[in-house]
């Protein structure tokens, strides 16, 4: 998973959860070094026929929501949703976005087609998965994998991560097992990632009856 490294705003949050921003900006490179172009989602977010997860701080154990709409447009993506303000890490989210200490926003996606200048080294993503969006408080600097492969030993990780999102244990402990056999069937780290990534997905789903639109 890759995470974008730019300053992206929270641009109004009510009281009520519903929240609009900037997700990620287009054309300027960021600060891993990458440059997004305009339409590089557009696969991706055409093919998605669920809400886009909407996590803190990129990690998977903590679904706060999810974007509902968006739209890239010349700057950038921009989106429309709503936290889930019955979720603990949501109301805490919250509060902290209303005080000022958490107003960026970052994504969580996997390039899949992109070219790289020799001379500075700036990769121009053309097309790329997205799988998150995220509040955070400081926009990531570099690609640190916050809910990586690496970071997980086995399959009772990944049932613990599902059931702190809210899976019962036998839900939880039915899909880690399938998810660590794919991952560990798979020696491409990027595409082992995607096996992890696409449990954010499955364990954000619950959270769409829950509140918010």
């Amino acid at each position: 998973m890759h995470y974008a490294g730019s300053p992206f705003e929270i641009k109004e949050l009510s009281d009520g959860g519903r929240i609009e921003g900037l997700l990620a900006g287009f054309g300027d490179v960021d600060l891993a070094g990458d440059r997004l172009v305009k339409g590089c989602f557009a696969t991706t977010l055409a093919a998605r026929s669920t809400p886009l997860p909407m996590l803190l701080h990129h990690d998977m154990s903590k679904p706060i929501g999810a974007w509902t709409e968006w739209k890239e447009q010349a700057d950038g993506l921009h989106v429309k949703g709503a936290m889930t303000l019955a979720v603990r890490d949501a109301q805490e989210a919250h509060a902290l976005a209303k005080s000022g200490a958490l107003t960026g926003l970052s994504i969580g996606f996997i390039p899949k087609t992109w070219s790289t200048d020799d001379r500075t080294g700036v990769r121009t993503i053309t097309s790329a998965d997205l799988f998150e969006g995220s509040l955070v408080a400081v926009p990531a600097h570099d690609r640190a994998r916050v809910a990586s492969v690496k970071s997980v030993a086995g399959a009772k990780d990944i049932a613990e991560l599902l059931q702190e999102a809210g899976l019962s244990n036998r839900k939880a402990r039915a899909a880690a097992a399938a998810a660590w056999k794919a991952i560990q069937s798979n020696e491409d780290e990027e595409a082992a990632d995607a096996e992890l990534a696409a449990l954010i997905t499955k364990a954000t789903a619950r959270l769409r009856g829950l509140g918010g639109h």
